[in-house]
């Protein structure tokens, strides 16, 4: 019985929830509804630039009283110098900036030491290779 009761009084609240979701979806958007979208679309457009309008004159009134301290007490406006600006890609880093592949065999001597080095490896395996070769061939007798 109690659930029965239940089920009743619960139901008819279900049965109008669901209905109520219902019509949220297959709503369509009217010409009143979109004007209204578009006019409260304009307001809010207004009233940022007019906050954005607010803040200019405010920064500008803040401004001219900065000036007014530094001519008072006779203080340099910052600004960094050339030389103490960071470089754009520097400007987050911590730690130095990488050094492209050019950047490191300029800094390693160039590219001719490698060359050389290369060349005296192969020197060397040539070297070692050709008394072998030399007595193999002799061995078989050509």
């Amino acid at each position: 019985m109690a659930g029965m009761a239940a089920k009743m009084i619960l139901g008819n609240k279900l049965d109008s929830v669901k209905g109520e979701l219902g019509n949220l979806g297959g709503k369509e958007v009217t010409e009143e509804e979109a004007e209204q979208a578009r006019l409260i679309e304009e307001q809010r457009q207004e009233q940022e630039n007019e906050r954005k309008a607010r803040h200019e004159k405010m920064e500008a009134e803040r401004e001219v009283e900065r000036q007014r301290i530094r001519e008072k007490y006779g203080l340099k406006k910052k600004t960094l110098e050339k030389e103490e600006q960071p470089e754009p890609d520097d400007a987050g880093r911590i730690s130095r900036k990488k050094k492209t592949p050019a950047e490191m065999q300029a800094a390693m001597g160039g590219g001719a030491v490698e060359e050389e080095e290369e060349q005296g490896l192969a020197d060397t395996v040539m070297n070692f290779f050709t008394p072998l070769t030399e007595k193999i061939t002799s061995f078989f007798g050509k």
